[in-house]
């Protein structure tokens, strides 16, 4: 979830819904109710995380849409601003995520069109920290996605929107008779996005549905409240989770004795436990129960509607889950790139080095940019450089903003006698990152801008990340003297590399 920011000025679905044709404002005075589509959307499934996005315009160009009813706002990431060159002014604020602090930015739009929404020549807010390179061009909040009725159907993959007329408290469901009701609690003052309540092991829990979020997650201190112990059996620590904010957030998984939605009541209910701060809801209904639920947010009502539609409602991914497996025989990158993942990690499943192969091979293929710059960046470590340095091109084309992609294009330049090349490629791509604290300073020894010792001073300066940013400096000059044929560079990094990176450490996912 992120603040309230001041909203995008496009033409907006409600302003379109009052353009409809007269037979419909007529039928507002018929007795019976009529349930009017306003639009539609289609859904994919898009990067890493497999997160639920739409096509739209922005500027001309075909744009990914995050689709988030836990977002506060309607904004654009620096993938989006980054690939069409878009010129950015800081605001001099910050937005609070789930990773803690980002800073926001403006910048000016030509276009940009969402569904049935238009925008032309306006200024939007520019979101610029993540804990990962998104690979959406903006993200649709729920100012946007709530101003009618919302319809969600993951099975189906669309949303839909709706204008009730002369429906009152008729049952809107219009697909199950016998749908779950549940009534909206208080909401907001800084969103529409409704609370609800729900009941974990008896104790009430305010929650909200967060199409933003992969998988349901419940706070820290919420779990508590029923009487979790992170130390007790059956409480697994799971790594880290991240969103808005460059921070990595705890996370645990555990399963819930009971968990109640109205009349629908899910025995040991395993989901994710976060340690989020600085939030009143509870509990984030993510894409795993919207797969096993089809939900109708009845703005006109203050009701939302549940109809189970199969599958289990909480998968952390634990396990290889079915339509997985479907998006990516279907021929989704993105899902291909995580099949790859799951075999070589063995998440879920036994570990398959031959198959984690195929299917990065296929993600590569298919276009995906992460399997084009992992596996540029193996080939690069290969000694194959001419083969490393078109995957390393189409990766920093689609994640414009990945900062890892452009430092190992340079290095595949330097090694394919492309210098001059490589010298530009990396001053576009950093052009726009003046605010950029980390690792701009990398860019800027690779350019010849500053010195060794200005590089290990600035890395060390976070006090966090100070030691993991040394090593990384530290290797990335020690691979650019390789490229460059300097020996005496590269015996140079051979004792503070010992001194301060354990082991073989890549220098790769520090940011």
């Amino acid at each position: 979830m992120m603040p309230p920011l001041p909203r995008a000025r496009f033409r907006s679905l409600a302003a379109l819904l009052l353009a409809l044709p007269l037979s419909l404002a007529q039928a507002a005075e018929a007795p019976r109710c009529r349930y009017v589509t306003a639009g539609k959307l289609p859904l994919q499934y898009t990067g890493p995380s497999l997160q639920v996005t739409t096509e739209g315009v922005i500027n001309g160009t075909p744009a990914t849409m995050l689709v988030d009813t836990g977002a506060y706002d309607s904004v654009l990431t620096r993938t989006g601003t980054e690939r069409r060159g878009m010129k950015l002014s800081n605001l001099g604020r910050v937005a609070r995520g789930v990773g803690g602090y980002s800073s926001i930015y403006q910048t000016r739009i030509k276009e940009f069109v969402a569904g049935p929404a238009r925008s032309e020549r306006g200024h939007m807010r520019v979101i610029s920290d993540f804990g990962f390179t998104p690979s959406f061009d903006a993200i649709l909040g729920a100012p946007f996605l709530l101003q009618t009725d919302l319809e969600i159907s993951l099975a189906t993959k669309e949303i839909k929107f709706f204008q009730p007329v002369n429906c009152g408290d008729t049952h809107l469901a219009y697909w199950d008779a016998d749908a779950l009701v549940i009534p909206f609690d208080t909401s907001s003052e800084t969103t529409p996005n409704p609370y609800f309540t729900v009941l974990v092991n008896g104790e009430k829990m305010r929650a909200i549905i967060d199409t933003g979020a992969a998988a349901t997650t419940m706070s820290l201190a919420a779990a508590k409240r029923t009487g979790l112990k992170l130390d007790a059996p059956g409480v697994t620590r799971a790594g880290h989770v991240v969103g808005v904010g460059d921070d990595k957030v705890a996370f645990w998984h555990t399963a819930f004795k009971t968990f109640q939605i109205g009349e629908e009541v899910i025995q040991n209910a395993d989901i994710g436990v976060i340690d989020r701060q600085g939030s009143d809801v509870d509990i984030l209904f993510g894409d795993d129960f919207l797969r096993s639920h089809r939900v109708l947010i009845a703005m006109s009502q203050r009701k939302i509607y549940f109809s189970y539609v199969g599958g289990q409602p909480f998968e952390q991914r634990r396990k290889l889950e079915s339509w997985i497996q479907e998006e990516a025989d279907a021929g989704n990158g993105d899902a291909q790139m995580r099949l790859a993942n799951i075999y070589g990690s063995g998440d879920g499943v036994a570990r398959d080095a031959q198959a984690s192969g195929k299917w990065l091979e296929k993600a590569t293929a298919s276009g995906n940019a992460y399997a084009n710059l992992y596996s540029g960046r193996s080939l690069l470590r290969q000694g194959r450089a001419s083969d490393a340095a078109p995957r390393l091109r189409l990766a920093l084309d689609k994640l414009p903003s990945n900062r890892d992609a452009a430092l190992w294009l340079h290095l595949a330049r330097l090694r394919t006698a492309q210098a001059e090349l490589g010298r530009t490629e990396l001053a576009t791509a950093f052009a726009r990152s003046e605010d950029d604290e980390w690792p701009a300073p990398l860019a800027a020894f690779y350019l010849g801008k500053i010195s060794a010792e200005q590089v290990l001073k600035q890395a060390g300066e976070d006090r966090e990340l100070g030691a993991k940013r040394r090593c990384m400096a530290i290797n990335s000059m020690s691979e650019l003297y390789e490229a460059q044929g300097d020996s005496a560079g590269v015996q140079a990094m051979a004792a503070p590399r010992k001194q301060h990176c354990s082991g073989d450490k890549d220098d790769a996912d520090e940011d």
